[in-house]
């Protein structure tokens, strides 16, 4: 195993804050609380495993497989993995995180004009 340098540990600490706490885990709570009413410990339940449980999974999958994507779908085979990885990776990019970025953006800044 290899020692970590002091620059590593403070970047891995900044990119696992951004991890739990980005603006959405932020914003979003208070609103799924608000229209849950009644049943919103079951809503903060829900919320806890989905923003906070599965990150964690994430972070201990790859941290037991060193960190590799490669070793972690290596048993789906290289042509298997390799489309998984860019299904995931556009799922969350270009498909969804850009899109909101764009339609939030628009919505504050023109279309009140």
């Amino acid at each position: 195993m290899q020692q970590l340098r002091t620059g590593d540990i403070i970047a891995l600490g900044f990119m696992t804050f951004a991890l739990f706490i980005g603006a959405g885990n932020i914003i979003f709570p208070p609103i799924v609380a608000q229209q849950a009413g009644d049943h919103v410990w079951l809503a903060a339940i829900g919320f806890l495993i989905t923003a906070v449980g599965l990150p964690v999974i994430t972070i201990m999958a790859l941290s037991r497989m060193q960190g590799s994507i490669e070793i972690i779908s290596s048993p789906l085979g290289r042509i298997a993995s390799l489309i998984l990885t860019v299904v995931c990776y556009l799922s969350v990019g270009p498909l969804f995180a850009t899109p909101r970025t764009a339609t939030v953006s628009y919505e504050i800044g023109f279309s009140s004009y």
